[in-house]
């Protein structure tokens, strides 16, 4: 009882690691699924409005930065309120599941030590939680724009796309963070204060067209505040300020930042769960 449970015997190959996470995922789908609506139920058990929290939440957020940001600079753009709401959805989806990847580990160490399950499964579910209240909260986005008097535009159908690669980066960054929290717990403190910074670095309540042309370049450096701008070129259909390299090079940097972080939590989990 409460002896701890090896599942792989060695370090496999790197190259082999990400494959041998996709299946450990696809083996375990019906456990993730279970994980994700248990914890829905638990984050809105006992709440009046239950799941509408997923959408009065982010509502309320921008109402709160649209009345710092844009009132008391005298900027009424009904525009600029719906870019805050999308900064605030994904820059939220972005943070959280690299939050709660990176504690992940430790919040599950109990499980893990009793169970044989791959420890993935417990932070995939962390980060397919986040994707679902992400996608709920999406729904409250048209109603939004027409309340607001803005046109609704087919490419809208492309914001869900938007969650893909936010997830990849958060998830790869989270499983390193992961790892590195059960040997260091001053880890989780460094991430909050890092997304907290890039909640402000990211364009959550500006955006390209808010800042000098001339510090485009830079400011496209920060993958999460392109994914920010990708998420507001559906809502209008203007790509205009998107760039094909910085696109290209995002979704890059998050398909390589899921790569490397399953290589690395592949490769070091049993030894990190030592430290649970």
């Amino acid at each position: 009882m409460g002896q701890e449970v090896i599942i792989t015997g060695g370090r496999p190959n790197a190259l082999a690691a990400p494959r041998l996470m996709i299946r450990r995922l696809l083996r375990h789908r019906r456990l993730v699924r279970h994980l994700v609506m248990r914890d829905m139920k638990v984050t809105y058990h006992g709440t009046v409005i239950g799941y509408g929290w997923t959408m009065l939440e982010p509502l309320l957020l921008t109402a709160v930065y649209w009345a710092v940001f844009a009132l008391l600079r005298g900027n009424e753009d009904p525009l600029f309120v719906l870019e805050i709401l999308l900064g605030v959805l994904v820059y939220g989806l972005f943070s959280k599941t690299l939050s709660q990847t990176t504690t992940g580990l430790v919040s599950y160490a109990g499980l893990i030590k009793q169970t044989s399950v791959p420890r993935e499964v417990f932070l995939w579910s962390a980060g397919a939680f986040q994707s679902l209240r992400f996608l709920l909260s999406c729904l409250v986005l048209p109603p939004t724009m027409l309340l607001l008097g803005v046109d609704l535009d087919w490419t809208l159908l492309l914001l869900p796309l938007i969650a893909l690669p936010t997830l990849a980066l958060g998830m790869g960054l989270g499983l390193v963070g992961a790892v590195m929290h059960t040997h260091v717990r001053d880890t989780a403190h460094v991430v909050g204060i890092l997304t907290r910074a890039g909640f402000f670095l990211s364009g959550v309540f500006f955006g390209m067209r808010h800042i000098d042309p001339v510090h485009h370049d830079l400011f496209a450096l920060n993958p999460v505040a392109i994914l920010i701008e990708m998420s507001r070129s559906t809502m209008t259909g203007d790509t205009s300020l998107l760039q094909v390299e910085w696109v290209g090079r995002t979704l890059l940097v998050c398909l390589t930042a899921l790569v490397l972080g399953s290589i690395v939590f592949v490769r070091r989990e049993a030894e990190a769960v030592k430290h649970l």
